[in-house]
């Protein structure tokens, strides 16, 4: 019997073939990014589960109640842990600070690197093979690291690493006592190096925090332990409600721990502070629902096609009735041909989605590392959802069909219903608005994008070459660099202005129980002069380093934090910071973007401390970059040694630091490209189907005088209708959510104005009018003898 519908199937598509491929293009491409969608849960499902112990293993979050935001942190107090190792079921405990993020030094190589500290039972617990050392001894003494394979060969290339000595930033010296195999993609954590616990212990040995201190720290501390397999996880987590009780009854803030399995952080709740990959359920709900966008007005295309064709199915189905077919064999015949043509769009939307993969989604959108390559799972899983999908969008029609008496579909009557002419406007209204609101939403942005990147920032950008130092002596590099004749001037940077990199330092009150967060970069004498800051009142940083070492240069900004009525007041104040060091203040620069855009211009100074330089600021004769860059190179050589040279323009560096615009751009023009497209094709069939339906009226009204641009115009103004009052819907609710989310990105952004509003519409009306015209232009210019000659 199967057999039989499948073969029906195959000649009523083959019959129709124009409309069957609209529908299977339009399937395979709504079904495209579902096929990734289904590939990325079955990869989040995969998360973590390597560890041998991996059922077993649970994590310690904190619920805070601060009568404010009430957050819920991933991490919890690691004096937490102590308390832990004392319960009777709990075989391990790890304490893991995730601050390890600093400039390793070896030699003369400078490499930025990632890592955490971590109690020696880190590699007992988790399962993350090593190459090289004693996985429970590596990390037990003080000082002591273990690094990944892709950094040992970065940093030693194919020498020996295990015995070997790295300067890590305030940290001092480590060694290097093992190698472990780089990260798998499924694991939530993201680091490249592990040193030992014991070293920031030992470093805190002369610390006065208090024990209510303690536990008040949580962020960048995680807690995670393994149970044995007869502990009861409910004792475990009634004691964690016990000490939560005891310790925070005397706080102003209320904290609660919760136990989170290792299986269920990723996907899982949204948390703050997250130690890696963070793939909440809320993000996982709105990319499922941007699938859906695209997914639903192609089923809802061929849904419409469908009863569309009514009217050459009915004598098809009133045969069928008088022949003693029963309803739900009409069913069934429907569905086994949504389910075919579904199979086939199955096959191209493959196609579509391993192109997307490989070629487009890498470069459009910046996630933790994932890995979408189909397995046999997944594929059974594609499977699975195109029958899915081919049952849904064969129901529809096949009830509809299934209601029609014998006697009135072998008359070819329809069922007459308004309910079939409403659905078919509701989903051309639905679609023209996604399409348009994808179009707005990337025509605002591509605004915002040009916006920032043209925003006077307060200070010069043209002609301006930033170069990583890497551990290279700033006044070597100045005294070499200075004798290329296409370098002007040269300053130096701990930062680089404007990208939204700064030092966060904090400055002591005059009641000494509270502190102010600022802003600061270390730069020297030159600096300013090469970024063309304007200075308001006092002076540059001298010659003297001894002088310049008790001074910074501040913006207006800090001068009103201060309650100083101008800026010549503030000209030798002193200010005195949390860790005690002082200084003077020796100028004042009119407010400029140090951060960027995102923020509003908080206070700010300038320091001069050369240990903290990372960047040289050259200042070039012209902005022949490729010209000069030959002779830098080959100077670099001298006296970088075997250090990649390492430098990019400050005006590039500034549009990179607003690239993210650009990302958005690619994701929702793509998103916009795939939701105009099936609209199109939607469109397209209904307007063909219409003008099938109405030829011979058509060619009636012609023989009665009417001209093409009338005909054009009496076949194209339903659908316009439909276009007028999805853009009436579309650009209110577009306009709104786009300012707020606008607002909330940058602070300083782009108004949202009628040039937005009217290209978006003309665009989306040249895809709209386009299609339309297609088919009533050739409809109307048609010789209506050709259509009459059977009457």
């Amino acid at each position: 019997m199967f057999r039989n519908f499948f073969k029906t199937a195959v000649r009523n598509l083959s019959k129709n073939k124009f409309f069957t491929v609209l529908n299977v293009i339009g399937l395979a491409l709504g079904m495209s990014l579902s096929l990734l969608y289904i590939a990325l849960l079955f990869f989040l499902k995969t998360f973590d589960n390597f560890h041998t112990d991996k059922d077993h293993i649970y994590r310690v979050t904190s619920q805070v109640y601060d009568k404010q935001e009430n957050p819920h942190y991933a991490s919890s107090p690691a004096v937490l842990a102590q308390k832990l190792k004392d319960f009777v079921g709990i075989e391990k405990v790890v304490r893991i600070n995730a601050s390890l993020n600093a400039n390793v030094v070896y030699g003369e190589k400078k490499i930025e690197m990632e890592g955490y500290f971590a109690d020696p039972d880190f590699f007992q617990v988790f399962n993350f093979p090593f190459v090289k050392g004693n996985k429970a001894t590596a990390i037990t003494n003080p000082n002591t690291i273990v690094i990944s394979e892709a950094e040992a060969k970065k940093i030693f290339g194919t020498k020996e690493p295990v015995g070997e000595i790295l300067q890590i930033g305030a940290y001092g010296n480590f060694l290097v006592t093992g190698v472990f195999k780089d990260l798998p993609k499924n694991t939530h954590f993201e680091f490249e190096a592990i040193a030992s616990y014991a070293t920031i212990t030992a470093s805190q040995k002369t610390a006065s925090a208090s024990t209510d201190e303690e536990w008040e720290s949580f962020r960048r501390s995680y807690v995670y332990f393994r149970v044995g397999k007869d502990s009861k996880i409910s004792n475990i987590q009634s004691y964690l409600d016990q000490i939560a009780k005891d310790k925070y009854a005397k706080q102003d803030i209320k904290v609660s721990f919760k136990l989170q399995p290792l299986n269920k952080i990723v996907p899982g709740p949204q948390l703050y502070d997250q130690i890696g990959s963070n793939w909440d359920y809320l993000g996982l709900f709105l990319i499922g629902l941007m699938t859906l966008i695209v997914l639903i007005p192609a089923c809802s295309n061929y849904i419409n096609l469908s009863i569309s064709q009514s009217l050459e199915r009915m004598r098809e189905i009133g045969v069928r009735k008088v022949m003693g077919g029963r309803k739900k064999q009409i069913i069934f015949q429907f569905i086994v041909e949504s389910t075919t043509i579904v199979l086939v769009a199955l096959l191209l939307s493959y196609v579509l989605s391993d192109i997307i993969r490989n070629n487009f989604l890498s470069q459009m959108v910046e996630t933790s590392p994932i890995d979408l390559t189909p397995t046999w799972q997944t594929s059974v899983g594609f499977f699975m959802f195109a029958l899915l999908i081919g049952v849904i969008t064969g129901i529809v029609p096949a009830l509809y069909f299934s209601k029609i008496s014998a006697i009135n579909a072998l008359k070819g009557k329809e069922l007459k219903t308004s309910g079939r002419s409403i659905f078919r406007k509701i989903v051309l209204t639905m679609q023209f608005m996604i399409s348009l609101g994808f179009i707005m939403a990337v025509v605002i942005i591509m605004r915002q994008y040009q916006y920032s990147v043209n925003y006077n920032l307060g200070f010069e950008q043209k002609n301006l070459l930033d170069v990583k130092l890497q551990n290279i002596d700033p006044q070597l590099f100045k005294n070499e660099f200075s004798r290329l004749p296409s370098v002007t001037r040269i300053s130096m940077s701990s930062h680089i202005l404007g990208t939204g990199s700064a030092s966060q330092r904090y400055i002591k009150t005059a009641n000494q129980l509270d502190s102010i967060a600022v802003s600061s970069m270390s730069v020297d004498k030159d600096f300013i002069s090469n970024m063309n800051l304007q200075l308001l009142a006092g002076r540059n940083f001298s010659n003297s380093k001894s002088m310049n070492s008790h001074m910074i240069i501040v913006n207006e900004e800090f001068v009103k934090m201060l309650n100083l009525k101008d800026a010549f007041a503030a000209i030798g104040k002193s200010i005195v910071l949390t860790d005690s060091s002082v200084y003077e203040i020796a100028g004042v620069l009119k407010d400029f973007h140090y951060s960027g855009l995102k923020e509003v211009i908080q206070p700010f100074f300038f320091e001069d401390d050369p240990n903290k330089f990372n960047y040289a600021n050259l200042k070039l004769a012209s902005g022949d970059l490729l010209g000069s860059l030959p002779a830098m190179e080959k100077l670099w050589k001298k006296i970088g040694g075997e250090s990649k040279f390492t430098a990019q323009l400050f005006s590039d560096e500034i549009k990179d630091a607003y690239r993210f615009y650009m990302m958005i751009m690619k994701l929702w023009g793509f998103l916009g490209l795939l939701a105009i497209t099936i609209a199109c094709l939607g469109l397209l069939g209904t307007v063909s189907f219409t003008i099938k339906k109405r030829v011979k009226e058509i060619s009636i009204r012609k023989v009665m005088g009417a001209t093409s641009e009338n005909l054009v115009l009496l076949l194209s103004k339903d659908f316009v209708k439909l276009m007028v009052i999805a853009s009436a819907i579309t650009i209110p609710l577009v306009y709104f959510l786009m300012d707020h989310i606008l607002a909330n990105t940058q602070h300083y952004s782009v108004q949202i104005g009628f040039f937005e509003i009217v290209v978006s519409v003309v665009i989306m009306m040249f895809f709209v009018l386009t299609t339309i015209l297609s088919q009533t232009i050739k409809a109307a210019n048609a010789n209506p003898a050709d259509n009459l000659r059977s009457e």
